[in-house]
């Protein structure tokens, strides 16, 4: 009975050490097998070139609408300083009982029909028919500067407009300031213009040819 129980207790010690040693052994080679079946992150070739193609054409038909929409903003905002400085000059030449001069400028202050710089209303003083700094009155500088467009000043054969300090009307003077689009995704064009009467309307070219396209 003692030789049998010896006997047993021999071949639990001998198996033990076996049995971790296959345990570890088995566990090394499924954590290699995990490791080679994780699957590697990024992108292939074919992905990146499909995507980027993608972005292409969704470019493609985002840009022309985002211009016209930048194009008709900044036709609006022309628009409203135009009517805004207008009326600021009939206002203001009045309550002054001043001459004021509304022109389009070039960054220099001089005063030209065919420049999109600038919107000046200012006292001329020294009445040349020009902004100087050292000299004149400068009520108002408005920076057009538009992009999209450009700006010309129709009154008659003169480069300004002036409002008159006994009425606050442009009496003699009458005409407008068009605004053509330059670039073919803008079909916004107008006209603001101003009577003798001091009377200001905008005019879109679908109730009054602007003659931009000329």
């Amino acid at each position: 009975m003692t030789r049998v129980y010896l006997a047993l207790v021999n071949n639990t010690s001998i198996n033990k050490p076996t049995l971790k040693a296959t345990i570890t052994k088995n566990n090394s080679h499924t954590g290699k097998k995990d490791s080679l079946a994780r699957p590697e992150q990024g992108f292939t070739l074919t992905e990146v070139i499909v995507t980027t193609l993608v972005l292409a054409i969704i470019a493609t038909i985002a840009v022309p609408a985002i211009l016209t929409q930048l194009a008709n903003m900044e036709a609006k905002r022309v628009r409203h300083t135009l009517m805004n400085t207008f009326t600021s000059a009939k206002v203001e030449s009045y309550i002054r009982r001043q001459n004021l001069l509304v022109c389009l400028s070039n960054s220099g202050g001089r005063c030209n029909k065919e420049s999109s710089k600038n919107l000046l209303l200012f006292i001329d003083k020294n009445d040349n028919k020009h902004f100087d700094s050292d000299t004149d009155h400068l009520l108002s500088e408005q920076h057009l500067d538009p992009k999209y467009g450009t700006l010309h000043l129709r009154a008659g054969r003169r480069h300004y407009v002036r409002f008159y300090g006994d009425s606050g009307k442009p009496r003699g003077h009458f005409g407008h300031i068009k605004y053509c689009p330059s670039k073919t995704y803008s079909q916004s064009m107008y006209q603001v213009s101003f009577n003798q009467g001091g009377i200001i309307k905008y005019k879109p070219n679908s109730i009054h040819d602007t003659g931009c396209a000329g």
